[in-house]
C-alpha cells in the first residue's frame, strides 16, 4: 500500500508541473504575472538560490532549491515559476519515504555547480549540475558535513563510531565528491576548513576541537573536557599542532576565530581566545569586569570589529548585555546593558545593512514596572517570549554604540492624523525575539531603507490592534508609518520596489509601491487565502521577481510573483542626479547627534532613485557613492576600556577599575601613550579637527633620566629632611640617637627612602602613570598583589546594572591594556556553562 501510495505521488508530481505551466497566470502587458500556487508536503524551512550572482546566469533562469519540513527537496530553474519535486531522482524504487528525506542542503562556495543533499538515513545525494543529476553515495549517517572553500571535490564529514554508551565522533574527508572517505581522527568534537588563503594556511589545513589521546572522556556528555584541544592540521592529520590548549569549542566569523578555553583547575571557568587574521594567531580577549558571563554570542563582525552578547547569570535568560572590542577583536567593552533575547538566545540587536555603524537594539527599562498579562505569560511559557510582560524600549546608534538615543516617532499617522507624542514618548521597534511580527529589516543593495513593525509610545506594545508597519528612507533618523496592523516585506529592483503582506492572518493579496510608500497598489494573487510566512527576492536584492510562501491547511504554498511585467519604465538620469531630467539625487546619510553630513568620521554621498519616480532601475543598477573625510569631533571617540559613561555623557573610570595597562609598559623604550578616557570609535575615518582634545596624551617612560632624576632627587631630599627631623625630635627627648655611625646613618636613610618608595607606589598600584591617575583610594585595592586583583562591589554593581548611579547606556571602548583580564567565564555561541557544551 505504501509503494502504491510512492507511485500516485511520483505521478501527482509530474501532473502537477505539466498543470502548473499550462495554468500558469501571465496576465496581459501592464500587469503583474503569477505562477499557479505549488503546494508541497509541508510548509517551507530552508530555500537556496544557487547561481544567483554568477555572471553567466540570465535573468530567468535562476536555480532555487526549498526543503519542507519533513525533509523533501523541491527544484525550480526559472526563479520559482515552475517547481518539481526531487523524489523520483534521488529515491530507489523500493525504497520507504523516510530514506529520502534531507536534513541539509550545501552549496559549494567554490563551484556554483556543485551541492550536497545531506540524507537523514546513511546516503547522502551530490551533484555536479546543480540537480539535473544526483549520485547516490551511502557512508553511514553522518552528523556533520563541510564543503571545502576552494576544491569544489573535497569534503569533511563526522560520523559516530563505537558502541553506546562509548561511542565517540571521528573525522573523515571525501576528495572524489563522496565516492570514498578516508578517516582523519577520532574522538573530533567540532571542524572546519581553513581559509586556504589565509597566511600560513594550505588546501589541506583543518582545524578541529580533539580529545587528547589516551585520554578518558568525561562522565556526561555535556561537560567541558580538559582534555580536549584546538588543534591544527596541514596534511589531513598526518601530524597536528596544538593551538589553544583546553580548547573545547570554536566559532567563526570571518576575519574572526574565537575560541573557549576551559580552565583544567576549575571546570566552568573559561576563557576566550581570538584570532583577528583569519586563524592564523591566538590571543587571549579581556572585558572590563571580572564577573561570571553564563552564555556568549558573536552578533556582528562586520565593520572591523566584533559586538558580542554576554549573560552574567541564570536569572537575565531573557537579557544581556553587548560588548564591542576594536579592531583586533580582543579587548571588549559594555556598549549596551539589558539587550532583549529569547531562550534560544537570538537578540533583538540588528545591524542597518548598507549604512556603516548605524544598529538598532531592543533593551528592558528596568524602571518601569512588568506587565504582568496573562497573554504576556503564556508567550514566556510557550514561546520563549518576553515581549508583553518585560517594558521594552527601542534605541538606536549612528556611532557604532558610542552612544544610543530613542528612535524620533513620527508626526503622522498613515492616515494623516497627527501623533500624540510627549518627551517620554518615542518609537519602539518589533525585533527577531517578537516571532509574531515583523522584524527590522534592511538589505545591502537598498541603502538607507529600513522597514519594521513596532508602535509609538513609551514600550514597545505586544497587542495586535496597537502594531503598525514603519519606514525609514534616511538609515532610522526619521520614521513615517506606512501602513495599520503587521506586515512581513522585501525590497526589489535595488529597493524601488517594496512588497508586503499581512502576516497576522490568512490573506490571498499583498501590497506593493514603487515610490517607497507614498502610493499603494492592492494585488490579488489567488483566489483562496495562505498564511504569508515570508517574501523572499533573489539575494543580489536586484530582482522584480519575488516568490511568496506560505501554508495552506497543513501543506506548504509556493507561488512567484514578477513584477517585470508591469512594464514600468527605466530610470534615466543616474549621471546627473539632482537635476530636473534626472530620475535620480544624492544622500548623505549622518549622525542624527552631531551637526553636518558625518557619519563614522566620513561623508558619504549616495546616488539613489528619487522617491516619486516611478521607474525601475534595472538589474545592471550600479550604486555610485563618494566619500571624503570630516574633521574629528566628540562623536567619533567614545569611551575607552575601563572608563563609562556618566550623566553628562563624560567618559569617566569605571568603578574600582584597576590600574593595570593604563601605565608604561614592561618594555617601555622613549615614550608611551596615556588613555584620555576615550579612544577613535573602530572604523570612524576622521581626520584633525578636535581630535587632540580625546586621544591618549603622550608621556616620556619612567627612569633615572629626566623627569625621573628631578623625582629621585626630590625623594632623597625628603629622606634627608626626614633624617634630620628624626634626629632632632629624639636628641630633644632624650632618647637613643637612631644610629651611632656614619654607616648606621646611611642604612636609616636607605630604610627611609624604600619606605618612601613603597608608600608612593602602593598608592597607584602601578608604576608609570600620570599624575592625574594617582589618586588614593578610588579602587579599593588591597596591598596584597592577589588582593589587587579582587574587584569590589560596585563594579559588579555597574556591570549587571544594579547600582543605582550606573547610566543607562554605557559606551563601548578598547584599549591594549590587561585591567580585569583574569579568567573570564564564557561560552562560544551560547554554550550553557551551567550545562556544559552539548
Amino acid at each position: 500500500e505504501d509503494r502504491e501510495m510512492a507511485g500516485m505521488g511520483r505521478l501527482c508530481s509530474v501532473l502537477g508541473a505539466v498543470l502548473l505551466v499550462a495554468y500558469a497566470t501571465v496576465a496581459a502587458a501592464g500587469e503583474i504575472s503569477t505562477s499557479r500556487p505549488f503546494l508541497i508536503d509541508s510548509q517551507v524551512v530552508d530555500m537556496q538560490w544557487v547561481n544567483s550572482t554568477r555572471k553567466d546566469a540570465k535573468p530567468h533562469d535562476k536555480v532555487v532549491f526549498v526543503r519542507s519540513a519533513r525533509g523533501s527537496i523541491y527544484r525550480s530553474t526559472d526563479d520559482g515559476l515552475n517547481w518539481v519535486s526531487q523524489r523520483d531522482k534521488i529515491a530507489e524504487e523500493d525504497e520507504e519515504p523516510f530514506q529520502s528525506r534531507v536534513q541539509q542542503m550545501l552549496f559549494s562556495k567554490a563551484h556554483a555547480d556543485y551541492a550536497v543533499l545531506h540524507g537523514y538515513s546513511d546516503v547522502s545525494w551530490y551533484t555536479k549540475d546543480q540537480g539535473a543529476t544526483y549520485a547516490r553515495h551511502s557512508f553511514g549517517a553522518m552528523v556533520e558535513m563541510k564543503l571545502h572553500p576552494t576544491n569544489p571535490e573535497w569534503v569533511l564529514a563526522s560520523k559516530y563510531e563505537g558502541e553506546f554508551p562509548s561511542r565517540y565522533l571521528s573525522l573523515f574527508v571525501s576528495v572524489d565528491f563522496g565516492k570514498s572517505w578516508k578517516k582523519l581522527s577520532s574522538n573530533v568534537f567540532q571542524f572546519e576548513w581553513a581559509d586556504p588563503g589565509a597566511k600560513g594556511r594550505q588546501e589541506r589545513t583543518i582545524y578541529a576541537c580533539v580529545r587528547k589521546q589516551d585520554t578518558q572522556p568525561k562522565k556526561t556528555l555535556t561537560s567541558w573536557d580538559p582534555n580536549i584541544d584546538f588543534v591544527v592540521s596541514h596534511d589531513f592529520f598526518g601530524s597536528s599542532k596544538v593551538v589553544v590548549e583546553h580548547g573545547n569549542r570554536f566559532a567563526v566569523h570571518p576575519p574572526y576565530w574565537f575560541v573557549a578555553a576551559m580552565n583544567p583547575e576549575e571546570e566552568l571557568e573559561v576563557k576566550m581566545w581570538v584570532s583577528s587574521d583569519g586563524g592564523t594567531s591566538y590571543q587571549t580577549s579581556h572585558f572590563p569586569y571580572q564577573l561570571s558571563e553564563r552564555s556568549y554570542r558573536v552578533v556582528d563582525s562586520k565593520e572591523g570589529s566584533v559586538f558580542v552578547q554576554v549573560t552574567h547569570s541564570q536569572r537575565d535568560m531573557v537579557f544581556a548585555n553587548v560588548y564591542l572590542s576594536g579592531e583586533d577583536g580582543r579587548m571588549y567593552s559594555l556598549t549596551l546593558r539589558h539587550v532583549v533575547k529569547d531562550f534560544k538566545g537570538m537578540s533583538d540587536f540588528e545591524r542597518v545593512n548598507g549604512v556603516d555603524g548605524v544598529y538598532i537594539a531592543n533593551t528592558a527599562d528596568t524602571g518601569a514596572k512588568p506587565q504582568f498579562t496573562l497573554a504576556g505569560g503564556l508567550q514566556a511559557i510557550l514561546g520563549g517570549q518576553v515581549d508583553g510582560m518585560v517594558p521594552t524600549k527601542t534605541s538606536i546608534t549612528f556611532d557604532k554604540g558610542g552612544m544610543w538615543s530613542p528612535l524620533k516617532a513620527p508626526e503622522k499617522d498613515s492616515r494623516g492624523h497627527r501623533v500624540d507624542c510627549d518627551s517620554k514618548c518615542s518609537l519602539h521597534l518589533n525585533g527577531k525575539t517578537s516571532h509574531r511580527y515583523g522584524p527590522v529589516y534592511s538589505s545591502p543593495t537598498s541603502t538607507g531603507l529600513i522597514m519594521a513593525t513596532g508602535n509609538v509610545g513609551q514600550h514597545l506594545h505586544a497587542r495586535a490592534d496597537e502594531v503598525n508597519t514603519y519606514f525609514s528612507r534616511d538609515a532610522g533618523r526619521t520614521w513615517e508609518e506606512i501602513l495599520k496592523g503587521s506586515y512581513i516585506y522585501e525590497y526589489g529592483d535595488h529597493g524601488a520596489l517594496m512588497v508586503l503582506a499581512d502576516n497576522t492572518k490568512a490573506t490571498r493579496e499583498v501590497i506593493y509601491s514603487w515610490n517607497e510608500g507614498l502610493n499603494w497598489t492592492h494585488f490579488e494573487f489567488w483566489d483562496h487565502q495562505i498564511e504569508v510566512e515570508n517574501i523572499i527576492t533573489e539575494p543580489t536584492g536586484a530582482s522584480q521577481i519575488f516568490i511568496i510562501y506560505g501554508r495552506r491547511h497543513d501543506k506548504g504554498v509556493l507561488m512567484q510573483l514578477n513584477f517585470e511585467t508591469l512594464h514600468e519604465r527605466r530610470c534615466l538620469g543616474v549621471e546627473s542626479p539632482g537635476s530636473d531630467v534626472s530620475d535620480y539625487e544624492e544622500w548623505t546619510p549622518s549622525d542624527a547627534l552631531r551637526s553636518g553630513k558625518c557619519l563614522l568620521g566620513r561623508k558619504v554621498t549616495y546616488t539613489r532613485r528619487k522617491r516619486a519616480a516611478r521607474c525601475f532601475n534595472g538589474r545592471d543598477y550600479d550604486r555610485k557613492e563618494s566619500e571624503y573625510a570630516c574633521a574629528c569631533a566628540r562623536t567619533d571617540f567614545e569611551c575607552d576600556f575601563g572608563y563609562q559613561l556618566n550623566s553628562k555623557k563624560e567618559c569617566e573610570r569605571v568603578p574600582d577599575m584597576p590600574l593595570a595597562g593604563f601605565g608604561a609598559p614592561d618594555d617601555c623604550s622613549g615614550s608611551f601613550t596615556i588613555t584620555r578616557g576615550y579612544r577613535k570609535v573602530p572604523g570612524d575615518r576622521c581626520i584633525g579637527g578636535e581630535a587632540s582634545m580625546w586621544e591618549p596624551s603622550k608621556r616620556s617612560c619612567p627612569g633615572f633620566g629626566g623627569t625621573g632624576t628631578v623625582i629621585l632627587f626630590v625623594l632623597a631630599s625628603l629622606a634627608v629632611v626626614l633624617g634630620v627631623f628624626t634626629y632632632q625630635r629624639r636628641k630633644e627627648q632624650g632618647m637613643t640617637m637612631p644610629w651611632q655611625s656614619v654607616g648606621d646613618a646611611v642604612d636609616f636613610l636607605k630604610e627611609g627612602g624604600r619606605s618612601v618608595f613603597s608608600s608612593a607606589a602602593s598608592r597607584g598600584g602601578y608604576r608609570g602613570l600620570g599624575t592625574e591617575m594617582l589618586e588614593d583610594d578610588d579602587f579599593g585595592l588591597g596591598e596584597d598583589d592577589d588582593d589587587a586583583q579582587v574587584l569590589g562591589g560596585s563594579l559588579a554593581d555597574y556591570a549587571l546594572g544594579t547600582s543605582s548611579s550606573s547610566p543607562a547606556h554605557a559606551a563601548p571602548a578598547t584599549n591594549a591594556g590587561t585591567a580585569g583580564a583574569g579568567p573570564i567565564d564564557v561560552a562560544i555561541d551560547l554554550i550553557n556553562l551551567d550545562e556544559g557544551g552539548g
